[in-house]
């Protein structure tokens, strides 16, 4: 009897193991089942991360391109600006006394593009301010570049 007891225990044993570790499995696959879970999750996040970096790094881009036009920008007029202004004041300064300027070039013998590169004004103004000289002092025949 006593080896039919003993045999009871060991039998009793190792049914205890069996379902002890049965019982480890099933509390590990739900472990793994979790952990598949939350890996999927945060691969999904991950790609939605991904393409918003991507836009946003196109869209710095475009920004930093902008910003370069507008600083070319700024200062191509910076450059052009003193350029312009005394280009404005020549102008002004020269506008009430062109014709009797260009009249009195004329009569000296200076041609048009003489007098356009005396008075810093374009060959083709030069010109029609001589043919208008012209004009003015009764000289009809006109003088076309």
């Amino acid at each position: 009897m006593e080896q039919f007891n003993l045999s009871h225990y060991i039998a009793a044993i190792a049914i205890f193991f069996g379902l002890f570790f049965l019982l480890l499995t099933l509390l590990q696959k739900r472990k793994n089942s979790f952990l598949a879970q939350q890996l999927t999750q945060t691969t999904i996040l991950l790609e939605a991360t991904r393409k918003k970096l991507d836009k946003l790094q196109e869209k710095h881009e475009q920004i930093l391109e902008f910003q370069n036009s507008l600083n070319v920008a700024e200062l191509t007029t910076k450059f052009q600006k003193p350029r312009l202004d005394a280009q404005k004041t020549e102008t002004d300064n020269f506008a009430p006394g062109r014709y009797s300027k260009v009249q009195s070039l004329t009569e000296k013998g200076m041609s048009a593009d003489e007098i356009a590169s005396a008075l810093a004004i374009s060959t083709h103004e030069a010109h029609q301010l001589v043919n208008l000289a012209k004009l003015a002092k009764g000289n009809i025949t006109q003088n076309v570049p």
